[in-house]
């Protein structure tokens, strides 16, 4: 198992933010921890790669307890994309080229002139979306096993998106790569996910395989009968179910977070 999260929680002072958070990742997947801003995302990955300590629980990573050895197997790219004051491209570079021993020029290099990255420019100075751009590069580079990636596509343009996300699963099938993605962007994570993990305020909720989620959900219309155990909640009009009948209709992997993060109570400003 590359990631094993087990009843993981986080104090913040008397705020308990994570509440027995546990998902498991295999090698190869593309596994999309998804959910609402502050639902407890990010300090999931935190807790995971090792910049915040648990309040409780247990993380295993490549089947042992985090430790600094792990560094070199393990890439990052965090949410707020912070960069070292006056810092050039190629001073990141020689950084990254020497804290991973795999480090491959060849893909930062390919990244670079499809990009126009300018390595003599102090990055602080690049543009929000060229940061994005430009960290991803060098996580890909890295050759670590695995890439932890925390709105990867946050501030990108539509066209570049689309080639963030090709690039991030190409990756994964061709290189064997694990690649754990943090992200409420429901529409680009079924592009690539293989298996994912729904988390709402603290904890997770449902986590599958996406191809076994669609087989074994279901939308049925509000007048149709079923037991209330196998209601998972509200889509629009529709109710989604958790259920092998063949009834209603297969549900898209968008609906059943909806359904999952809605929950059986029906919101109306109006009563």
């Amino acid at each position: 198992m590359m990631v094993k999260v087990e009843n993981l929680k986080k104090n913040f002072s008397a705020k308990r933010v994570l509440n027995g958070i546990s998902f498991e990742v295999k090698k190869g997947e593309i596994f999309s921890l998804i959910g609402p801003n502050g639902a407890g995302k990010t300090t999931t990955l935190r807790c995971v790669y090792g910049s915040l300590k648990p309040t409780g629980g247990k993380i295993e990573i490549f089947d042992e307890p985090f430790n600094e050895k792990l560094k070199e197997k393990i890439a990052v790219m965090n949410e707020n994309r912070r960069v070292f004051r006056r810092f050039t491209g190629g001073d990141y570079v020689k950084i990254w080229s020497l804290l991973y021993p795999q480090w491959n020029d060849e893909i930062f290099s390919n990244f670079a002139i499809h990009y126009k990255f300018d390595l003599s420019q102090r990055v602080e100075t690049y543009s929000i979306g060229m940061k994005t751009i430009f960290y991803i590069a060098l996580t890909f580079a890295s050759g670590a096993d695995l890439l932890i990636l925390d709105e990867p596509t946050q501030h990108l343009d539509p066209l570049i998106r689309a080639e963030v996300l090709r690039i991030i699963s190409d990756y994964a099938n061709e290189e064997r790569k694990t690649i754990l993605i943090s992200s409420h962007e429901i529409y680009e994570l079924e592009e690539i996910s293989t298996s994912f993990g729904i988390i709402k305020e603290g904890k997770i909720i449902y986590q599958d395989n996406v191809d076994d989620a669609k087989a074994s959900h279901r939308l049925i219309s509000q007048n149709e009968k079923v037991s209330q155990s196998e209601i998972v909640g509200f889509v629009g009009n529709e109710i989604l179910v958790k259920t092998n009948k063949d009834i209603g209709r297969y549900p898209t992997f968008k609906e059943i977070v909806i359904g999952y993060l809605g929950g059986k109570e029906e919101f109306t400003p109006f009563k």
